[in-house]
């Protein structure tokens, strides 16, 4: 590494101030490992991802690009079982790593630990190839988390926000590079990608409610299948309902990743509680298929959609 590396160590807990410490937080980082408090009645939610260079995000990209995203993108996983925000551990691995890259890329991720109520508790620093992982926790009432497995027959199926600006961002890999940190338009599909807004708030207001979620991270289709796979259970669906990011065309965002929208399932009679729940979080969402009692157990689409149902990771 082209600094020391407990150097570096330093100034990254002095970069991450006050996103390293507060409420849950016995002991933060510094330490062998991190003691934290989950509330009692509560239990654990805990979830990880890892992003690597060329594969998840482009390795020119901004450090402070790459910081959020990767926070992000781990966090829309708490959002999907309705869990509250807590804690996160990042790991960063790196052929050479300086002092300057490091507090950039630290700045990412100290704004999306604020945007969502999450404290940095930990983690760890390592040479070789570029690639970030990030561990997340949060917790939830006992009992209540969402599940992708317990939608029913004759649920209406929603999906949030809306659909395909990532894939739109992803189509011109120079200026997904060459992205400013702190110049994207907010509602551009650079945006879209670069900075992913996990439905937090809509997960939390959808327990007891909700039968069923998934998070839209490898695109509409493939979360609808393991949706259906978990549950035992076909949806119908209605491409031409589907919510979409201005520009995209229905076919191909359906199948694009990195939307990190909620996909959930509701029984009819709970209409009226999902909207108002929609609203209270401030999030659109939409009906766009029925679960149905048959077979495959997947999603049966009333349309052509393009390509493979999804992002594959092998």
């Amino acid at each position: 590494m082209s600094d020391g590396e407990f150097d570096l160590i330093d100034a990254i807990a002095d970069a991450l101030g006050p996103v390293a410490s507060g409420t849950g937080v016995t002991l933060g980082p510094g330490d062998d490992a991190a003691v934290l408090a989950v509330p009692p009645q509560h239990e654990l939610v805990v979830s990880t991802d890892t992003l690597v260079a060329g594969r998840h995000y482009p390795p020119a990209a901004a450090a402070a690009n790459i910081g959020y995203r990767s926070m992000a993108v781990a966090t829309s996983d708490l959002a999907a079982m309705g869990a509250d925000p807590a804690w996160a551990l990042v790991s960063l691995t790196a052929p050479a790593l300086t002092t300057s890259w490091a507090r950039d890329f630290v700045a990412g991720i100290r704004t999306a630990a604020e945007a969502f109520s999450l404290k940095v508790v930990g983690g760890n620093l390592a040479q070789g190839p570029h690639s970030v992982t990030v561990a997340v926790h949060g917790h939830v009432p006992a009992g209540t988390a969402l599940r992708r497995s317990g939608a029913r027959q004759g649920d209406h199926l929603y999906v949030s926000g809306n659909i395909g600006g990532a894939g739109l961002a992803l189509e011109d890999h120079d200026a997904l590079a060459a992205c400013p940190p702190d110049n994207i338009p907010p509602d551009s599909a650079l945006a879209r990608y670069w900075r992913p807004q996990p439905r937090l708030g809509l997960g939390t207001r959808l327990r007891g409610i909700a039968t069923a979620a998934i998070d839209v991270s490898d695109g509409v289709a493939a979360e609808v299948d393991h949706l259906c796979a978990a549950s035992r259970l076909q949806a119908t669906l209605q491409l031409a309902r589907l919510p979409l990011f201005a520009g995209a065309e229905a076919g191909a965002a359906v199948v694009a990743g990195d939307d990190y929208e909620l996909v959930f399932t509701a029984p009819p009679s709970a209409e009226a509680a999902v909207t108002a729940a929609a609203r209270a979080a401030d999030v659109p969402v939409v009906a766009i298929g029925t679960m149905q009692a048959a077979m495959p157990w997947r999603g049966c689409w009333d349309a052509a959609i393009d390509g493979q149902r999804g992002y594959r990771h092998f």
